[in-house]
């Protein structure tokens, strides 16, 4: 008895050191476990109507997305849900692209999905909201934001002897989702949040999802507030060589405000019109706003290599005759330079890249997927977007290493003792 209360002491003392790591991950998916069905809502986004991911997936899992329109924010709303039964323990992470209808980015979210061997529970029961976000005061437009939410569930877990399940409470925070993600209606003061999980909830392994919620306030809008921005027009210019400026003539901002109106602009807003380094398809964001209140909207670009400077060549024979006359020279004969024909003013680009003497870039960003009907295909997967395991995670693994192996120290010596007074 001794040992096993000692033991149980031990791995909640590593829970306990473990958590406050986790905490450093942004956007973390958490709750898939090897051999058990998983379906969770990883992001919902306004203004968006498809999407693309470059990364790595788990294997025995895809991404999914519906969207439709809402007529409060006059817009469409992308739900994108990762799904499936993983077969690999270990830690991923991946990025997606939340596209509008013209294909330009909404927004880039990067993701971190954990996948262990053995889930802490048998099957769930229930859950509450123990602690309720700390915002809870929106505006039309806002995203609900989670930060501080705390949810817990009751779960069930077979004893030792194998002949009965036993309750028990844990929080499952970072496997919920919301509904609605956005607030869409002003025709209330306050209304609902629903909050959902999706786990086993039997001892079959039956996926469930289990639902509580919490309350908040719809203020109403500031009529001449800002409530987001959209790139109406998109510049004339989207190719580039390596090394050009960016030219954002021809564009215009949609500016969006508190009492439903928007108005389009073509000045007043900030891009990075640095040069163009790399080659391949480049996320431009335009900032648009006054002091704290900054609005961010993006498009994409096309960069290609440039074209290297031939040698001036002639075909036209040199003359020995002397210059007879101050009058410029003129002939009937056409020049046949080799070298190729560049012009100052270039063709207006809409969606088709130009046409270049040399061989068309790979483009290191994955194929965008338009969404026909209400629901998007899974991308294909790109191998050249695998995304590289980022800095924090090593820094994450060290960190448990130490951990573990304290602990695992600890229980050594814990049970070196006891086996010393059972002895005596």
């Amino acid at each position: 008895m001794k040992k096993r209360i000692f033991s149980a002491f031990l791995a909640a003392l590593m829970i306990v050191m473990i958590l406050p790591i986790q905490a450093f991950a942004a956007t973390k998916i958490s709750g898939a476990y090897v051999g058990r069905a998983f379906d969770q809502v990883i992001g919902s986004v306004t203004d968006s109507k498809a999407f693309t991911y470059s990364g790595t997936l788990p294997d025995g899992m895809k991404l999914t997305g519906k969207w439709k329109y809402d007529h409060n924010l006059e817009a469409n709303v992308i739900k994108v849900s990762l799904a499936g039964t993983p077969t690999t323990a270990g830690t991923y992470t991946f990025d997606v692209n939340y596209k509008k209808e013209d294909g330009s980015v909404k927004e880039k979210i990067s993701y971190t999905v954990t996948v262990g061997t053995k889930a802490p529970f048998d099957y769930m029961h229930s859950i509450e909201v123990e602690v309720w976000p700390t915002k809870t005061e929106y505006y039309v437009g806002e995203a609900i934001d989670l930060s501080g939410m705390k949810v817990l569930a009751t779960v069930y877990n077979l004893n030792e002897e194998g002949t009965l399940y036993e309750p028990d409470e844990m929080y499952v925070t970072e496997m919920a989702w919301v509904e609605p993600a956005v607030i869409t209606s002003d025709n209330v003061d306050s209304m609902n949040i629903k909050v959902f999980v999706s786990a086993p909830g039997d001892n079959f392994g039956t996926v469930k999802t289990f639902e509580s919620h919490f309350r908040v306030n719809i203020k109403a809008a500031n009529p001449n507030d800002i409530t987001r921005i959209e790139v109406y027009k998109k510049p004339t210019k989207l190719t580039y060589t390596v090394g050009e400026k960016l030219d954002t003539t021809g564009m215009s901002l949609r500016v969006h405000k508190g009492d439903g109106s928007a108005t389009d602009v073509t000045e007043g807003f900030t891009v990075d019109t640095g040069k163009l380094e790399t080659v391949g398809t480049k996320t431009v964001t335009v900032t648009y706003g006054e002091g704290t209140k900054q609005y961010t909207a993006t498009f994409d670009v096309t960069v290609t290599e440039a074209v290297s400077s031939a040698p001036e060549t002639s075909s036209k024979p040199e003359s020995s005759a002397p210059e007879t006359s101050s009058e410029p020279e003129t002939s009937s004969e056409p020049e046949t330079s080799s070298e190729p024909e560049t012009s100052s003013e270039e063709e207006p680009v809409v969606d088709e890249p130009v046409d270049e003497p040399v061989d068309e870039p790979i483009s290191s960003e994955p194929e965008q997927i338009e969404v026909i009907g209400p629901e998007v295909e899974e991308p294909a997967d790109d191998d050249d977007n695998k995304a590289g395991i980022p800095f924090w995670v090593w820094i994450i693994v060290a960190l448990l290493v130490v951990l573990v192996g304290a602990a695992v120290a600890l229980f050594l010596i814990g049970r070196k003792r006891l086996e010393d007074d059972d002895d005596e």
